[in-house]
């Protein structure tokens, strides 16, 4: 804020301040050294005396001028510099940038994150007691990783997902109170979403991999850093494609 008001007030004036600095250093500079050149030959002309001054006071003069002149100008300088660097990082694309950050800094720790544990089978699972109440609606979360004991990912449902099929079976007659998780997988096609709507990377794998592999899945907006990068072990990190999209502005 400070700068553009600083380049509105230097246009509106016709003046740089810099500038009007500058020729007001070298202006007494220069009239210094004659007013002393002047008063010395007044006052001793000898040759010894005009050098012994001379050679004292103009170093001074000199050293002075310059060391507050290349301050300022230095300054500009360092500015334009500046100015041109923040011009570049304008012109990088969301995807380089994306590539310039790992999963492993901006992931969410999987210790940290709401999830479910399979620690009994699937049929025993209610999806309304265990999974919506006891997470999703305590937690007010909208995403749930569902691990087996292991620590591995199985499953990734979002809570629209929940909804969607328990309104689907309530409209065939069934109980809500009584689904269970395997129920929703012997539906194909939210099987497919539990067990499709996430790829799994290596922590040190970079955003624009991420990006590249939600990109290609129409159902993904989830990754998982694992142990090796495989769905094989543990999981130790999540990206969501909210995160990504976060990172990858400019």
């Amino acid at each position: 804020m400070s700068n553009k008001t600083e380049s509105n007030n230097t246009s509106n004036s016709g003046w740089d301040p810099r500038f009007l600095l500058a020729i007001v250093i070298l202006g007494f500079s220069i009239a210094g050294v004659v007013i002393l050149a002047v008063f010395v030959l007044k006052r001793d002309s000898t040759l010894d005396t005009t050098q012994y001054l001379f050679g004292a006071i103009l170093p001074l003069l000199g050293t002075w001028v310059g060391t507050v002149l290349a301050y300022y100008f230095a300054r500009e300088n360092f500015e334009s510099a500046s100015r041109s660097v923040r011009e570049m990082a304008k012109q990088l694309t969301p995807m380089e940038k994306l590539k310039s950050i790992f999963i492993k800094d901006v992931m969410i720790n999987i210790g940290k994150a709401v999830t479910f544990i399979l620690g009994k089978p699937e049929k025993e699972i209610k999806l309304r007691a265990d999974i919506i109440d006891a997470k999703l609606e305590k937690e007010n979360y909208e995403r749930l990783p569902i691990l087996d004991t292991e620590g591995r990912i199985k499953y990734m449902a979002h809570r629209s997902l929940f909804d969607k099929f328990i309104g689907q079976e309530t409209a065939k007659g069934k109980n809500p109170v009584d689904l269970t998780l395997q129920d929703m997988l012997d539906d194909g096609k939210y099987k497919d979403v539990l067990t499709g709507s996430f790829k799994t990377l290596l922590e040190t794998s970079n955003l624009a991999e991420a990006k590249t592999l939600m990109d290609k899945i129409k159902i993904c907006s989830d990754v998982f850093a694992t142990e090796d990068g495989t769905p094989n072990t543990k999981v130790v990190g999540w990206v969501t494609n909210v995160i990504v999209e976060e990172q990858s502005k400019l």
